[in-house]
């Protein structure tokens, strides 16, 4: 079956931050319509739904189609992580390739329990993943004292400053970097809070390496992409943004500690001199090559991470992404800008479908004063090994 899918139209609720007040319904109302207006469509043209981010903090996908008063005949709902941005979309993108579904809403919303989700902090059922039998797939075993996300990143972060001899002043240029994208995005949190390299390195270390700055902005907000087959994007008078190639997450031992590479030997996963390979299904899908991407946007809740991608996808060898980030900056007049919205450390964590909508506004030559000259194919890389290709090109 070959891959026919389209984003059509972008939406995100009016605005994202703490204390909006707004419940997670009301924020993904909000991104829903708008998502409908960019793309000029009446709700009655949605027929398939994903969402991955459940009650009580998100929407269940059954809630959501309700209070929408949606009639749609395929949906999914899908783990909530924002390790599930490219499985989403590229079930979306294989949806309507199928014929399962004409046109799909992509839809997120999240509260953190720094904001609206406070409200929730007497029914949180959660249980940290690291309550897990063998640990969670961040690094961490609580009963050993290292619960959750941030043990994981902060492991992985030390090990790559020791194995490669990175500093703190390496994993300053890519907050810095995040925020100087920040001060020219309106949406973003910290679109006012710009940082130097000098502010950076006065923070205090808060979990191993890792300062206030290397972690993302949790926040309350939602968005939509509604993806279509391009037969019916060529009907409708928007931009033509193309679901080129989709690669999804990879899973074993090499692939189990998520803040981490192949090769660091984190957690579970075997040390071993890590290269990348040298191509990857999704290019062949796109049509591509790795050196045909004009920027790349990675999944950044801490900001080693965009080191780790980097690696991941051979825009550099092991243990030589720092210096790349440093000595050529990711800014959108460098080789290979990063992240031009902002990413989870500057605009929010979105779950990383704010970057999937940046890539649309850049595609669209939307992006205003962060806009990237010439661009035709934008990829997302994470660390663990899904992608997306955008392009703008019809096929």
């Amino acid at each position: 079956m070959p891959l026919d899918a389209c984003i059509i139209g972008i939406g995100t609720s009016h605005t994202i931050g703490l204390d909006l007040e707004r419940t997670p319904l009301t924020l993904q109302s909000e991104a829903f319509h708008a998502a409908l207006d960019d793309a000029g469509l009446e709700k009655s043209a949605i027929d398939g739904f994903i969402t991955a981010r459940g009650a009580p903090y998100g929407v269940d996908y059954d809630e959501f189609v309700i209070a929408a008063g949606l009639d749609v005949r395929w949906v999914s709902q899908l783990w909530s992580h924002g390790r599930w941005t490219a499985s989403a979309i590229s079930q979306a993108a294989l949806a309507v390739s199928a014929g399962v579904a004409d046109c799909v809403a992509v839809t997120n919303a999240h509260v953190s329990e720094r904001g609206y989700g406070r409200h929730f902090s007497s029914i949180n059922n959660r249980l940290d993943e690291s309550y897990r039998d063998g640990g969670g797939p961040y690094g961490g075993w609580s009963v050993h004292g290292s619960p959750g996300a941030g043990t994981g990143a902060a492991m992985v972060a030390q090990q790559y400053l020791d194995r490669y001899g990175a500093t703190a002043a390496d994993l300053a240029a890519v907050a810095v970097g995040h925020r100087r994208h920040a001060a020219r995005n309106p949406l973003a949190l910290l679109h006012d809070t710009p940082l130097t390299t000098e502010e950076y390195l006065a923070e205090a270390e808060v979990m191993g390496p890792l300062r206030k700055s290397d972690i993302c902005q949790m926040i309350d907000g939602a968005t939509t992409l509604l993806v279509t087959t391009s037969e019916r994007a060529a009907d409708l008078d928007v931009p033509f943004v193309r679901i080129a190639g989709i690669q999804g997450i990879h899973a074993g031992r090499d692939n189990y500690v998520f803040f981490s590479r192949p090769g660091l030997g984190s957690g579970v996963s075997p040390e071993y001199d890590y290269v990348a390979p040298q191509s990857s299904p999704v290019y062949a899908m796109a049509g591509i090559s790795r050196s045909d991407i004009d920027a790349l946007f990675l999944y950044d809740p801490f900001a080693h991470m965009v080191w780790m991608a980097l690696e991941r996808w051979g825009f550099c060898g092991a243990g030589e992404a720092a210096a790349l980030v440093r000595d050529q900056g990711m800014d959108i007049d460098s080789p290979l800008p990063i992240n031009t919205n902002g990413g989870l450390l500057a605009e929010g964590h979105l779950f990383g479908y704010g970057h999937i909508i940046e890539m649309t506004r850049q595609l669209r030559g939307a992006a205003g004063d962060r806009q990237i000259d010439g661009v035709t194919a934008l990829q997302w890389a994470n660390g663990w090994g899904d992608s997306l290709i955008l392009t703008n090109e019809r096929a």
